[in-house]
């Protein structure tokens, strides 16, 4: 969908090269996790994402960079905190010296401690009956 016809077609031709790669690679834990994350940045489509993340997951439970991308996926997508956080802190133990998955995780921390501090109502003092 989306603009002009070249930048769809090389889209189509990214994802049919994935998907041609991965029939022929089907538990390829690096091929997996590259394809979630073009499902998931540049098809837009979640289910799919979820789905190869999951996969990817299966394929290499230790891989922290990719567990980070799925809770943030998690975290974009679904604003499910505590699921996201249990992703990103498996990535972290997984990988406690790599510094995307730790930039990830400060990134999803600010942003979940943003999201409470606006679920705080205002004037949250009873308000004054018959005064």
């Amino acid at each position: 969908g989306g603009g002009g016809k070249g930048g769809d077609d090389k889209k189509r031709e990214i994802g049919e090269y994935y998907q041609q790669m991965l029939k022929l690679n089907p538990g390829d834990p690096l091929l997996l996790r590259n394809y979630a994350k073009y499902l998931h940045e540049v098809e837009k489509n979640v289910e799919k994402a979820e789905e190869y993340y999951g996969r990817a997951i299966l394929a290499s439970p230790g891989d922290g960079d990719l567990l980070s991308s799925y809770g943030k996926l998690i975290w974009e997508t679904e604003k499910d905190e505590d699921r996201a956080q249990s992703y990103f802190d498996q990535a972290v133990h997984a990988s406690p010296d790599d510094c995307m998955v730790l930039g990830s995780y400060a990134h999803f921390l600010w942003e979940a401690d943003e999201e409470e501090d606006e679920e705080i109502p205002q004037g949250t003092a009873p308000a004054m009956i018959g005064a």
